[in-house]
């Protein structure tokens, strides 16, 4: 399975930089977005903290057998970094 991956950067209003990818496949790239606040959220990172975002698509590559399995089950995949 062909993946697209997107380098996301947050700021937060305390300073804090939390980095992370999202990766998705073709049928879920209008949800990028929606995927990374998702997984702010999961962290306890209201929208109303965050100071500055980058969502930037990076690069196509072949997902591993997990990734693929944890897009199959929720659209996407995070990988911290």
């Amino acid at each position: 399975m062909k993946i697209h991956v997107y380098d996301t950067h947050v700021l937060t209003a305390q300073g804090q930089h939390i980095h992370f990818d999202v990766l998705v496949n073709d049928e879920h790239i209008e949800r990028v977005q929606e995927f990374a606040e998702q997984y702010l959220a999961k962290l306890k990172v209201p929208a109303t903290e965050i100071k500055q975002h980058r969502c930037n698509f990076c690069h196509s590559e072949v997902a591993s057998p997990n990734v693929q399995q944890q897009i199959a089950e929720q659209g996407h995949s995070i990988i911290r970094l």
